[in-house]
């Protein structure tokens, strides 16, 4: 099945399932900000236990299948940005291994591929114009630390935990 055949599937899938979200193609476009903070346990290269870090996502989805995201993250006085825009259910993944889809249940589904681990973030959108955030880290297979690019030298880092401990979901 090629990639606008899908896309044209899942449009209609959602269509059907009257999604109140996800804008049509005359609509002003849908933007969603979620924001989580995570605590992790930095073991190598410098040991560093209870690291807190903030994430901002600025999410915008328009035409019905065009997402741009836009986020940063900090701790401290440290901090980046980045920015992706993909079709919705393309197969592929951007530079940072970020793949967003429409799940079959309705939710927006953001997985994220790191070397020992993955990330998937799952909004889910309420009644009342609201929706909820969960944001779930797994180690893969074989691995017991978590590598993620450190802020402070934009070096890898190794974690021996991560744990979200807040989260919010806002529609504008």
């Amino acid at each position: 099945m090629t990639a606008s055949v899908r896309l044209a599937t899942t449009l209609a899938m959602m269509a059907m399932m009257a999604l109140p979200w996800l804008p049509s193609r005359a609509e002003e476009p849908t933007r969603i900000d979620v924001t989580y903070d995570s605590v992790m346990d930095m073991v190598r290269p410098e040991n560093h236990p209870g690291i807190k870090v903030h994430h901002n996502l600025h999410i915008r989805v328009a035409n019905g299948d065009i997402l741009a995201e836009r986020r940063d993250r900090r701790t401290g006085h440290y901090a980046d940005r980045n920015a992706t825009m993909q079709v919705l259910e393309d197969t592929g993944e951007d530079a940072s291994g970020v793949h967003w889809r429409v799940a079959s249940n309705g939710t927006l589904v953001r997985e994220q591929n790191f070397a020992q681990s993955t990330r998937t973030m799952t909004v889910t959108f309420l009644p009342g114009h609201t929706c909820r955030l969960d944001v779930v880290d797994r180690l893969k297979p074989g691995f017991k630390e978590y590598e993620f690019l450190r802020l402070k030298v934009h070096e890898m880092g190794y974690y021996s935990s991560y744990t979200v401990i807040a989260t919010s979901c806002r529609l504008n």
